[in-house]
This record gives C-alpha cells, structure tokens and sequence, in this order.
C-alpha cells in the first residue's frame, strides 16, 4: 500500500518539477523580450539626444517661422526623451522582477527535485527490506522442511 503511495507522490513532484520548468522557461523567455526592448529603447533615445545635440550645433541665421519650428520640434524631442526615460525606469523594474521570479521558480523546481529523489530512495529502501524480508522468510521456511 505504501509503495503504490509513494509511486504517486514521486510522480505528484515529478509534475511539479516540470511545472516549475515551464515557468523558468516562460519567464526567462518573456526577461529576453523585456531585454531586447530596453536595448531598443536604449538606442532609440541615443538617437533622440544625437538629434537634440545636432540641432543645438546649428547656428546659422534663421527666420522666425525656422525658429518656431525648431522650438516645437525641440519641445517634441525633449518630450519624447521623457517618455523613453520612463519606459526604460519601467523596462529595469520588469527585467529585475523577472529575474525573481526566475530565481523562486528554479528553486521550487530544486525543492520538488530534492523531495522526488528523497521519495525514491525510501521508496527503493523500502522494496530492498521487502525482498530481504521474503528472502528471510522463504529462507525460514524451507529450513523448517
């Protein structure tokens, strides 16, 4: 009775090891899209400053709608480098709570792989006592005849 419980129990943390695998894996792949787009978002604002910066360079005579234009098109940067910021502020946080969450769930994965193994060793114990106990016994009994 006890070993057909057992039985069950190593596939209950068999499951539940692979259960926490596909959450690593899920997790580590949604951390590698997270990462791909703060590289973007990194570049993209090194774009927006190199633009910034070429339009401070510029000082040549210009007329006042050249001037209002540049204005609302510096104004369009600066809010745009804003938003980037926030976005990769944001980016970090995700990226950093993913790696936790990688890290809980390879060590629940550890935890079910240690108790699965602790489970088959009583279990493979318990069946070595059995056949030395059957073996005592037939033993026992062909000795009495």
């Amino acid at each position: 009775m006890r070993v057909a419980s057992m039985g069950k129990q190593i596939k209950v943390y068999d499951l539940l090891s692979k259960k926490q695998s596909l959450d690593v894996f899920k997790n580590q792949k949604k951390k590698n899209q997270l990462l791909e787009e703060l590289n973007a978002a990194r570049a993209y604002k090194e774009q927006l400053i190199d633009i910034s910066a070429s339009k401070l360079s510029d000082n040549t005579e210009k007329t006042v709608s050249q001037i209002k234009s540049e204005s609302w098109y510096s104004l369009k940067i600066q809010d745009e480098l804003l938003a980037i910021e926030s976005k990769i502020e944001f980016l970090i946080v995700e990226i950093k709570d993913h790696g936790i969450q990688i890290a809980v769930a390879s060590e629940k994965k550890r935890k079910f792989d240690e108790k699965k193994l602790q489970l088959k060793k009583i279990a493979t114990r318990d069946k070595e006592n059995r056949q030395e106990m059957l073996a005592t016994r037939s033993s026992a009994n062909q000795s009495k005849y």
